[in-house]
């Protein structure tokens, strides 16, 4: 298996340079990479959620790549899809949920409206 950083996700979803053409597959996708990958993509592309929603889905749908957990990636996209907090924001609360925390702690009032964080009031 060979780990993909983000500038190969970009040149495959913004140039059509399929991952399947990369040598010595299978890959692995990182969840930093994703978070990052998305980042890219809205901030520096202007793409809208419902195209990195869809990025998500096709990666996940593609046989050959692999997360560091499957489940972490399906439960932050159902919830990106739903919510208004950016996909990391989602990426990190079920990261966090799958290591047992309880809940995630935030300053950012959009991530706050999902039961799995907890609103800090700054200055606290």
């Amino acid at each position: 298996m060979k780990g993909l950083d983000t500038n190969i996700l970009l040149a495959w979803l913004l140039r059509g340079q399929a991952p399947l053409h990369l040598p010595g597959g299978p890959y692995r996708v990182s969840l930093v990479v994703l978070a990052e990958l998305l980042w890219v993509l809205r901030t520096h592309f202007r793409r809208p959620r419902r195209e990195l929603a869809e990025i998500v889905q096709l990666l996940l749908q593609t046989s050959s790549v692999s997360f560091d957990d499957e489940t972490i990636v399906k439960g932050a996209l159902r919830d990106f899809r739903a919510g208004n907090a950016d996909f990391a924001d989602f990426l990190i609360m079920r990261d966090n949920e799958t290591a047992g925390c309880t809940t995630t702690l935030t300053f950012d009032k959009k991530a706050a409206k999902h039961s799995g964080f907890t609103l800090v009031a700054e200055g606290n």
